[in-house]
């Protein structure tokens, strides 16, 4: 995940699989490309072939390419899961207080970060990866959330 922003307000952290997306469009921009070309040469089985090759890629850049969005909020006290894709827009809200730390779920060798909420722990993004990435989102939220209670501690000492 890459942080946008870096507040002590305010975190926002997004995770966007553009290499993914980079690599469906690129196969549906050929394979598009290719099937304009028999029918241009009057080849009508170029329709077909716009419509069924063309349509799979698609099809996955609208299912697989996901925005994951975590934006944890001192000011307002919650914490809000977007997540958004071609097809649909996801949001979950939960309060701040409920965040007791985040951690790395892992799968083999990949890994994805987790916020550990009162009731269980929620996957800031869906996907498992590989490197250091998760590690490194959940050693920031956790430090940015230590900051957050040692201020919240030496305000309510006075």
């Amino acid at each position: 995940m890459v942080v946008l922003r870096n507040l002590p307000s305010q975190l926002i952290l997004a995770h966007a699989p553009w290499s993914t997306g980079y690599v469906l469009i690129f196969f549906i921009l050929a394979f598009s490309a290719v099937a304009l070309a028999l029918v241009f040469d009057g080849q009508t089985s170029g329709i077909g072939t716009l419509l069924a090759i063309g349509a799979v890629p698609t099809l996955m850049f609208a299912l697989m390419v996901k925005k994951d969005q975590v934006i944890l909020n001192a000011g307002t006290g919650i914490v809000t899961f977007q997540r958004r894709s071609l097809l649909r827009y996801d949001r979950e809200d939960v309060p701040l207080a409920d965040v007791k730390r985040a951690d790395v779920e892992i799968l083999s060798d990949t890994a994805r970060p987790v916020l550990i909420l009162k009731n269980g722990a929620h996957p800031l993004i869906q996907a498992f990866i590989s490197g250091n990435g998760p590690r490194q989102s959940a050693d920031i939220i956790n430090y940015w959330l230590a900051n957050l209670r040692s201020a919240e501690t030496r305000r309510a000492k006075g």
